[in-house]
């Protein structure tokens, strides 16, 4: 025979603490909805987790941005100098330019492996 929690849908419990202000706004929107304040909590969490899910989106996407922006940079910095001193990149000293490349891509490595 099952048990209370076993037939309940949700028994999964979460603690949480909450300052006086933010109990209070909890149970003022329970009170003008007519709702348990468990409700209204989970109603408010629920109703709010599509737009931190859309925070979290373009924080996973600053990271890519930020290694595009470092590649974009390292090439430019390449063009430039070889349009600068292009008698020292032919002669074979360009150690600069081979460092820079070679950031170029670890960090193209780098967003193949987070894709």
């Amino acid at each position: 025979m099952k048990n209370y929690k076993d037939k309940y849908q949700r028994k999964n419990f979460i603690s949480l603490c909450l300052s006086d202000e933010e109990l209070s706004e909890v149970e003022n929107i329970a009170d003008r909805l007519n709702m348990k304040r468990a409700a209204a909590a989970r109603e408010i969490l629920v109703s709010n987790s599509k737009r931190l899910k859309s925070q979290i989106k373009k924080n996973d996407n600053s990271e890519i941005l930020f290694l595009y922006s470092k590649i974009s940079n390292n090439i430019n910095q390449i063009a430039k100098k070889m349009n600068t001193n292009l008698d020292k990149f032919l002669s074979g000293n360009g150690e600069e330019f081979a460092l820079l490349i070679e950031e170029i891509f670890e960090d193209m490595e780098k967003l193949k492996n987070d894709t």
